[in-house]
C-alpha cells in the first residue's frame, strides 16, 4: 500500500518548475484572465489499494475547472484544493442517477457499476482547458502539454492501474500517441468481427505492464450508434466487482 503524500510531493516537484501565473488567479500576469482553467489533478479514492479492480480513466480536459482557495495563494495549498475538488466532484458524479445518456460521467458510472467505484481513478490527458475547450489552440499549449504529460506519467507510476481506458477523442490522437508511444504497444486486438471498427475500440498492452482500451470520447457525436456499440462492448470486457 502506497502513501498518497508521495504523489502529492511529485505533483509539487513538477509544478514548482511552472510559472505561478498558471495557477494564481491574482497574479499580475495570470493566465486565468486570458482563458486558462484551473489545474486538474487526480485524487485517490479512500480504499483504492484494497479495491479488487484498479482502473484509470483518462479523459481529455475538464471545461470550466476552477480552483477556489480559502487562504492566501501558495502552490502547496493550490495543489491540495485541486486534489480535493477532483475527489469531491468525482464522488458527486458517482452518486448521480443512472441514465441512458452518453456523457463522460454516464460512462464512468457504467464502469463503476461493473467494476467498482473504489478502484476508479479519474485523470485527463491535459491538465488545463483553454476558454472552456481543448487547450490545443492555446498559445501556451506546448507548456500545457509538457506539464500534463509529466503529471500523467507520475499518476500512472503511482497508481499502477490494472486497466487504463483512453477516452480522449479523435482530435487528441496525435498527442495521445505522443504520450502512449505505439512502439510500446503489444498484443493489439480489435473487434471488427463484432462489427466494431478499430477506431471505436482497440485493446492493447502498453509497455508490457498495462492493459489498455482505447475508445472514442463517451459524448462523441459522430458515429453515435457505432460509438454506443463500442462502449457496450468495452463495459462487457471489464472485470466485475
Amino acid at each position: 500500500m502506497k502513501n498518497f503524500y508521495d504523489l502529492e510531493q511529485k505533483y509539487l516537484k513538477i509544478l514548482s518548475k511552472v510559472d505561478e501565473s498558471f495557477f494564481n488567479t491574482l497574479n499580475e500576469y495570470s493566465k486565468y484572465k486570458e482563458g486558462l482553467s484551473g489545474l486538474f489533478l487526480a485524487s485517490e479514492p479512500d480504499h483504492y489499494w484494497t479495491a479488487k479492480n484498479k482502473i484509470m480513466i483518462v479523459g481529455a480536459e475538464t471545461r470550466g475547472w476552477n480552483i477556489t482557495l480559502d487562504q492566501v495563494y501558495s502552490l502547496d495549498h493550490y495543489i491540495l484544493k485541486s486534489i480535493e475538488k477532483n475527489k469531491s466532484f468525482f464522488q458527486k458524479m458517482m452518486l448521480e442517477p443512472r441514465t441512458k445518456k452518453v456523457t463522460f460521467h454516464d460512462f464512468t458510472r457504467a464502469i463503476a457499476d461493473k467494476s467498482g467505484v473504489e478502484g476508479l481513478i479519474y485523470c485527463n490527458l491535459f491538465c488545463f482547458a483553454w476558454k472552456e475547450k481543448s487547450p490545443i489552440k492555446s498559445k501556451y499549449f506546448e507548456q500545457i502539454k509538457s506539464i500534463s504529460f509529466e503529471l500523467l506519467n507520475a499518476q500512472i507510476e503511482y497508481f499502477e492501474p490494472n486497466i487504463i481506458i483512453l477516452a480522449n477523442g479523435s482530435q487528441n490522437t496525435i498527442y495521445r500517441r505522443e504520450f502512449f508511444d505505439p512502439k510500446l504497444y503489444s498484443q493489439g486486438q480489435d473487434y471488427k468481427g463484432e462489427n466494431i471498427d478499430k477506431n471505436q475500440l482497440y485493446k492493447f498492452i502498453y509497455d508490457q505492464k498495462y492493459l489498455c482500451y482505447r475508445i472514442q470520447h463517451p459524448s462523441t457525436i459522430r458515429g453515435k450508434v457505432a460509438a454506443l456499440a463500442a462502449r457496450k462492448k468495452l463495459i462487457s470486457l471489464l472485470p466485475e466487482i
